[in-house]
C-alpha cells in the first residue's frame, strides 16, 4: 500500500480510539455527586425494619463529570431501611435510617453506596412527664378536699397511674410520608 493510504486509516483508527476511551470516561457518576430522591411509599417507624426496601424516584437529573445528563429525573430508585428505632411510651425519639441502594437507567440496575438520612421523631419524655405529673396533681387535689391528708396521697397515686396509662394510650409514632424528597452523597463513582 501507498504511504498516503496508511496516514488516513492510520488517523482514523487513533480517532476511533480516543473517541472510545473519552465515552467510558464520560459515562461516570462521580464519588460526592449529589442524588436527589423522593420516596413512593410511606414508611411507619412501627411497621419498618433494617433491611426493608423502600421504593423512590430520582427527583433530578444525575449529570456525569462533564455535565452530561446519564439518568433522567423521574428513574426507578431503590432505597433501604438501615436503622429502626421506635420510642417506648415514656421516653426517647423514634428513627428511621434509609440510604439509596440502586438506580435503573439505560434499561440497566447500578448499584450506588451513599450516605445515610434519618428522620427523627419528636421525644416523649417531656410529655409523659407532664401528663403523669399532670394526672398526681389533679389526683392529690381531689384526694386532699375529699379525705384530708390520707386521701391526698391516695389520690396522687391514682392520678399519676391515670397520667401514665393515658401517655401510653396517645402514642403516635414516626411516619415519612410519600414523596418525602431526600438528598444523598454518592460514596463512590458509579460506572454506567
Amino acid at each position: 500500500m501507498r504511504p498516503r493510504l496508511w496516514l488516513p486509516i492510520f488517523g482514523f483508527l487513533l480517532l476511533a480510539v480516543g473517541l472510545q476511551s473519552t465515552r467510558a470516561v464520560a459515562d461516570v457518576i462521580p464519588a460526592g455527586a449529589i442524588l436527589n430522591v423522593r420516596t413512593l411509599q410511606t414508611l411507619y417507624a412501627d411497621s419498618s425494619s433494617p433491611g426493608m426496601r423502600v421504593r423512590g424516584i430520582v427527583d433530578d437529573p444525575i449529570v456525569d463529570a462533564w455535565g452530561h445528563v446519564v439518568i433522567p429525573r423521574g428513574a426507578p430508585a431503590t432505597l433501604e431501611v438501615t436503622y429502626v428505632t421506635r420510642s417506648s411510651n415514656m421516653e426517647g425519639h423514634d428513627r428511621i435510617s434509609l440510604r439509596v441502594v440502586s438506580i435503573r437507567g439505560h434499561n440497566r440496575v447500578y448499584s450506588v453506596a451513599t450516605n445515610e438520612v434519618l428522620f427523627k421523631g419528636p421525644s416523649e419524655g417531656k410529655k409523659a412527664a407532664r401528663k403523669i405529673l399532670g394526672g398526681a396533681g389533679i389526683g392529690a387535689l381531689a384526694g386532699g378536699i375529699f379525705g384530708g391528708g390520707t386521701g391526698a396521697a391516695i389520690g396522687a397515686a391514682a392520678g399519676g397511674t391515670t397520667g401514665a396509662i393515658m401517655t401510653g394510650s396517645g402514642k403516635t409514632h414516626l411516619m415519612v410520608p410519600a414523596e418525602t424528597r431526600m438528598q444523598f452523597r454518592l460514596n463512590s463513582a458509579v460506572r454506567l
